[in-house]
């Protein structure tokens, strides 16, 4: 990535890429530019946030990010709210970070079908419902009863497509996320390496970390492991991602029964996260999630930084997919 002279106008951006958490998700996300620009003009007055901005393969990016600590999905719609009246033209807006994976209720004999640390969940299930959901937004009901009502808008066509075209190019072997992630690794290689595989660790959802937070489960009773196929050591670090439904609430979930109970009642969703909700009261989004824990009591930052830039990898090879011209023909005939 250069640093670029060149300023837009506000109006020539049209792909926004949301990555709230600074401190993990910004820097693979700038990583992911081929240049930055000099900002463009706006009103400060109404619109308090900073914003980064460059390109992708030809595509204007703006790039925004909450400040450190002041996430979720209030903070989501305040960043938001002001962004896409800032930057009129937005086309495509990708929410990329990390989530805490929902292991799949029956264990595939593929282990490239189970969910690991460090894959990436993209949320679009592709059969007809919600890609997200809103997993706490419903009615509570006699019985323990609880009826959802919060769903998001679905993702922008053009998006859509693209993942369409990258999935039948990733059975191909036609796919390029070694590039991306060479990205990441030309200044950042240990900041953004997989952890040991001994360290991705699936507890059954009933048994409670023994520990201090971030103690690497050393007092963790392994005969409480659920014990699924492993991948071999290629298949490890291969990035690996999954089309999927994803539930957004407003809580840090750090308990594998909840987490269970969200993903049963959400449809089978692979990944539960914080903002998605948020962006979506604004404009539909895509969401991209890498998977940095199983959102269960042995929670930790470990897989935190190479789950997020594995996330980024993806949301760039996803906007390879997409001809730029074609954004740009679509935004001068919106604009009439």
């Amino acid at each position: 990535m250069s640093l670029s002279r060149k300023r837009l106008a506000c109006a020539d951006y049209h792909v926004a890429w949301i990555c709230p958490l600074m401190e993990v998700e910004l820097l693979p996300a700038r990583l992911m530019l081929d240049d930055e620009h000099l900002d463009p003009p706006y009103d400060t007055h109404y619109d308090e946030n900073t914003y980064i901005c460059g390109t992708i393969r030809g595509h204007a990016v703006v790039i925004a990010t909450c400040p450190q600590g002041e996430t979720g999905n209030v903070n989501a719609g305040r960043l938001t709210g002001t962004m896409f009246k800032t930057f009129p033209n937005i086309r495509m807006t990708i929410l990329v970070g990390i989530g805490g994976g929902i292991p799949r209720a029956m264990s595939s004999e593929d282990p490239l079908n189970d969910i690991y640390l460090g894959d990436v969940v993209v949320g679009w299930a592709g059969d007809g419902k919600p890609a997200c959901v809103y997993y706490d937004r419903g009615k509570s009901k006699a019985g323990g009863q609880f009826e959802l009502v919060g769903t998001m808008q679905n993702p922008e066509w053009r998006l859509l497509q693209a993942l369409s075209i990258l999935a039948s190019d990733q059975e191909m072997g036609k796919t390029t996320f070694g590039n991306q992630l060479g990205r990441l690794r030309q200044k950042f290689a240990q900041k953004f390496a997989r952890p040991a595989l001994e360290h991705d660790r699936l507890f059954k959802a009933t048994y409670h970390h023994v520990g201090s937070y971030g103690s690497g489960c050393a007092e963790c009773d392994d005969g409480e492991l659920v014990r699924r196929p492993q991948r071999s050591a290629n298949e490890a670090h291969e990035l690996v991602f999954h089309q999927g439904r994803i539930a957004t609430g407003n809580s840090d979930i750090q308990d594998g029964e909840r987490r269970d109970e969200i993903g049963a009642r959400c449809d089978g969703a692979l990944c539960v996260e914080m903002e998605a909700a948020g962006v979506n009261v604004n404009g539909p989004c895509l969401v991209i999630r890498g998977i940095s824990d199983y959102a269960d009591s042995h929670k930790n930052d470990l897989w935190r930084c190479h789950a997020a830039g594995n996330a980024a990898a993806f949301a760039r090879e996803l906007l390879c997919r997409i001809q730029p011209a074609v954004a740009e023909e679509t935004k001068g005939t919106n604009q009439g």
